[in-house]
């Protein structure tokens, strides 16, 4: 995969992402829940 092409599929996951957490509650509680699970357990 070239660059690109990359940056681009990484901005759109980005994009769709923020909005899932933003409008849809149910999927941004699990991606928050998730975030913050992972989050607390590198922190130690």
């Amino acid at each position: 995969m070239r660059a690109r092409n990359y940056l681009i599929l990484c901005a759109t996951v980005a994009v769709l992402v923020s909005l899932t957490v933003l409008f849809v509650p149910g999927a941004g509680d699990a991606i928050e829940t998730a975030l913050l699970g992972f989050l607390a357990t590198e922190a130690r």
